[in-house]
């Protein structure tokens, strides 16, 4: 079951990665300012952050399945846009925009959805691989749709077939996703339903009683929607860390094309690094200091992006790529997990909602937040106010003090 929700979610992710490389090139070649393009790529996760505060209140009330399904659906309305003919960038953006806010909705759902089913799959002492696993199948998403997408891009097609190929690669997501049932480890005292949704109503009185497995007092909810304090300081690294991505995403592929490199191999580069070490983190965050880990790989990640202050060529960038993605593949597992151990059943989703709403945020301060620097001082001055975050939230890391013990640790 659990291979399944992973593959499922690798082929709904395409209706987000799809357009990771190809709309900024796409962008670029119709004469789009990088400050446009900075914005049109940043609206996703704009609505994002918003959008996952309701889908964590709703994926809480409904369950991963349903959630992942609208997430889906969010996804198919931003391809179709796209995929209208005559929608040109030179003449209007109007149609980008929609569908940048679609995908952003359906990242702020699918990810934390799926992720939220894996404890209900896996025993508690494996939380750190099936999480791990689950997001390694994201991760692989970008190492082919980037290359993909642009090699179709190359040849003259445009983005109404990008859009036509994302839009088959979803609907098979969901294929497999409702192919059979997706089976629960049993909990004792579960009142929850098969999709992880629950059976007595609202997810709130489900929640009317501590946590029988984890022993967590009942979270406080506003509008639906749990926060616990103690989710601070992960979403904070998180938020601090991801910034760099959202420069990258934003900014480096017409940089790249400009100067003849091929940025398509650095999301391959940062894919393989990040789904290598994606798995084997699962299993070190159960053995060793999350901390550590975490460190490690904010250290990479500050290596990988200062290289690219340099004139980008390929193996520069297949060079920063790798770091990249071994770095977040240090550092995403062991937040996950910490996240999870730090949540109930009945406020899971929340939980992950929360990290999806801190990786939009992110994104947001990277190709938003940080456009007028972008404009008024370049590309290797927005880079370096990247590496102050990462200094910042290694701070943080060091500071939270839960993260000086194994997972494994505090189960026993």
């Amino acid at each position: 079951m659990l291979f399944r929700v992973a593959l499922a979610l690798f082929a709904l992710q395409a209706g987000f990665h799809g357009f990771t490389a190809s709309l900024p090139v796409a962008l670029a070649r119709a004469g789009v300012r990088d400050e446009e393009i900075g914005l049109i790529v940043g609206v996703a996760a704009l609505v994002q952050v918003p959008a996952a505060f309701v889908g964590g209140a709703l994926l809480d009330r409904f369950g991963g399945l349903r959630i992942l399904a609208a997430g889906a659906v969010a996804y198919l309305i931003g391809a179709g846009v796209l995929a209208v003919p005559g929608v040109d960038p030179a003449t209007d953006r109007l149609p980008f925009v929609v569908a940048r806010i679609s995908q952003g909705i359906g990242l702020a759902m699918t990810l934390p959805a799926a992720l939220s089913l894996v404890p209900r799959l896996v025993p508690p002492d494996r939380l750190g691989f099936g999480l791990a696993f689950v997001g390694s199948a994201q991760n692989l998403t970008p190492i082919v749709m980037a290359p993909v997408s642009l090699l179709i891009l190359g040849q003259g097609a445009g983005l109404q077939r990008v859009a036509l190929v994302v839009s088959g690669i979803v609907v098979a997501g969901l294929v497999v996703l409702f192919a059979g049932p997706i089976a629960n480890r049993p909990d004792p005292d579960d009142s929850s339903a098969p999709d992880g949704s629950s059976t007595v109503g609202d997810a709130g009185t489900r929640a009317a009683n501590p946590d029988v497995a984890t022993g967590l007092a009942v979270a406080k909810r506003r509008l639906g929607f749990a926060y616990r304090r103690e989710w601070t300081p992960l979403l904070v690294i998180t938020l601090l860390y991801v910034a760099h991505w959202g420069v990258v995403t934003a900014y480096l592929p017409q940089r790249a094309e400009l100067a003849g490199a091929d940025v398509g191999l650095f999301f391959v580069a940062d894919g393989i690094a990040l789904l290598a070490l994606r798995i084997p983190s699962g299993w070190l965050v159960d053995r060793i200091q999350s901390r550590w880990l975490i460190l490690t790989g904010l250290v990479m990640t500050a290596i990988a992006i200062g290289l690219l202050v340099l004139p980008p060529t390929t193996p520069i960038l297949i060079v920063a790529g790798t770091l990249t993605g071994g770095g977040a593949g240090l550092i995403a597992t062991p937040i996950l997990v910490e996240l999870s151990r730090r949540a109930a059943d009945a406020d899971r989703g929340s939980a992950f909602a929360m990290f999806s709403a801190s990786l939009a945020g992110a994104q947001v301060l990277g190709s938003i937040g940080l456009a007028p620097i972008i404009a008024f001082a370049g590309f290797e001055a927005t880079i370096i106010a990247t590496i102050v975050g990462l200094a910042l939230a290694s701070l943080v890391a060091i500071a939270d003090t839960a993260l000086a013990s194994p997972s494994r640790a505090r189960i026993a």
